[in-house]
């Protein structure tokens, strides 16, 4: 019998267990609350973080709130969750069944941001990982660099007297955001759609500084977050003189400031480089890989290096191991 299968989500075989489920079943573990990785379910499994992250979004959603390094029997797999990196509250799962060790990464980020921890590594027999930087292209800056960034776009505004907006999404790179530039003394404001997001991480022990809601105010000398999908908003383009700073991985892409319509963009990212993935899989060391999404050409890099890996193409109740 097959000990992990497909149906709109994978389920560990002879459990009710379901990772990052796509449709609503009765049991999932939900590894971290960006809404393509949410569904209402029966119930789920998460972080204390992520629970609560999650009843932002779905306010009944009955749930099991999980420490990290706290095991939880299910049947005959007992799990373990532990760190991924990715945003508060994301964790990695860590499964043992039939004398097989099993770990499902979700989203992780090894290098350290400021706001969450960073991933850790175990060994275990197959791994089912992302792969959505799987390409060698995809090596990102060192912090320090991503925040010299940061600060030379915000000084040659200010010094410009232009309004400096820098965009990241309002579960992750917002809260990155705000965290440095007001650890450094800069005056935030922050866009009202990220403000309950942030009260949460404050909630789960993250210190933010020199920070208030924007609420239309003058916005001299402040530096105004906002969510990407806001940067072509009737409220945002009647700021007068602003200039637009986008935090996004896909920003190695040269054209990804068109897209967006930005000014200027960094490639700070809340998920593994090529780099770190190709590392992980090294430090986990397993026998099997499966890559659920991402860049299927990342597989082929792992054969290279002596992995039996797979990219995951889902079909409808397919075994895949």
């Amino acid at each position: 019998m097959p000990i992990i299968e497909y149906d709109r989500g994978i389920r560990i075989s002879g459990t009710p267990l379901w990772l990052d489920a796509e449709k609503r079943v009765p049991f999932s573990f939900i590894s971290h609350a960006h809404s393509d990785h949410v569904r209402r379910h029966d119930k789920i499994i998460a972080t204390p973080a992520t629970v609560s992250l999650v009843h932002l979004r779905f306010k009944k959603q009955e749930a099991i709130a999980l420490n990290f390094g706290e095991k939880y029997r299910i049947d005959d797999a007992t799990i373990e969750l532990f760190p991924a990196g990715h945003v508060l509250g994301s964790a990695q799962i860590f499964i043992q069944k039939e004398h097989l060790n099993i770990i499902y990464t979700g989203d992780f980020k090894i290098d350290r941001n400021e706001t969450t921890l960073p991933a850790t590594f175990r060994s275990a027999d197959i791994l089912i990982m992302e792969s959505t930087f799987g390409s060698p292209e995809f090596r990102f800056p060192k912090k320090y660099v991503i925040v010299e960034k940061m600060v030379q776009f915000i000084e040659k505004c200010f010094q410009r007297g232009q309004v400096p907006i820098v965009m990241g999404y309002r579960l992750g790179k917002a809260q990155e955001a705000i965290k440095i530039l007001g650890d450094l003394n800069y005056q935030i404001s922050v866009h009202s759609s990220i403000e309950p997001v942030l009260k949460i991480y404050e909630q789960h022990g993250v210190k933010f500084n020199n920070y208030q809601a924007f609420t239309g105010e003058d916005l001299r000398g402040k530096v105004l977050v906002i969510p990407p999908h806001l940067s072509r908003s009737h409220q945002i383009k009647k700021i007068y003189n602003a200039k637009k700073l986008l935090l996004s991985g896909w920003a190695v892409n040269n054209k990804v400031g068109y897209w967006y319509d930005v000014d200027e963009a960094i490639p700070f990212s809340d998920h593994a480089d090529y780099r770190q993935l190709i590392e992980y899989v090294h430090k986990v060391n397993p026998q099997k890989i499966f890559v659920t999404h991402g860049v299927e050409s990342f597989v082929h890099d792992l054969r290279r290096e002596g992995f039996d890996a797979d990219f995951f193409h889902p079909t409808p109740q397919m075994s895949l191991f």
